[in-house]
């Protein structure tokens, strides 16, 4: 990853994790948060924006990742907790708690896009922080790779959705199904296509 923003934070012996989400424009299951810290001055070739990586490759370096970090951890948030407190806030929370879960305390947290609220340890949020921070694209992968696994388990417990293929995202497999077999009890209600067919559903 060239243009590394972890580099300096290295330099300066600063114990730091990286922090990130998945899910969140999914129209089914939860948002996923994962946290890592890497070793000072790690290289880990392919590590980007998990959106830009094909699956393939997000599992394989998921691997590599595991080996080679400090320490990691993942949490979410369910589809309850977004209808309850909208997404944005449970992005938040899933973070949070991911960064309470990591073995290593770090001095300093980077979150992919904005600052988490009511962190007890300094945070700075990064825009764009998946393609501009190793640590953070790190995090991105590992949850990437989470919850699409979760979402594969969850077509064999709600088939006919096509889980296994969208993991949840709004294309028109998923909305053609969702017409057809009206919402199942992971679809978020307060998103507008799942509300539009469970209030016609009779």
């Amino acid at each position: 990853m060239r243009n590394n923003l972890d580099r300096e934070l290295w330099q300066n012996s600063t114990l730091f994790c990286g922090v990130d989400e998945v899910g969140r424009g999914a129209l089914a299951g939860p948002v996923v948060a994962a946290a890592v810290i890497l070793p000072p001055h790690s290289e880990i070739d392919g590590a980007d924006d998990s959106k830009k990586l094909t699956p393939n490759l997000r599992r394989k370096l998921e691997v590599e990742i595991k080996q080679r970090v400090l320490a990691w951890s993942i949490s979410s948030a369910d589809h309850r907790y977004v209808e309850r407190h909208n997404v944005a806030n449970a992005a938040f929370h899933a973070m949070r708690k991911a960064v309470k879960r990591l073995d290593i305390r770090p001095a300093l947290v980077l979150a992919d896009g904005f600052a988490i609220p009511d962190m007890k340890i300094p945070c700075q949020g990064i825009i764009g922080g998946d393609a501009r921070s190793l640590s953070i694209a790190c995090a991105s992968i590992i949850a990437k790779v989470f919850r699409d696994r979760l979402m594969t388990s969850m077509a064999r417990r709600y088939p006919g959705y096509g889980f296994e293929r969208h993991v949840g995202y709004g294309t028109a497999e998923h909305l053609r199904a969702l017409r057809e077999l009206g919402p199942s009890p992971i679809h978020r209600r307060t998103y507008a296509p799942v509300r539009a067919v469970a209030t016609a559903t009779p």
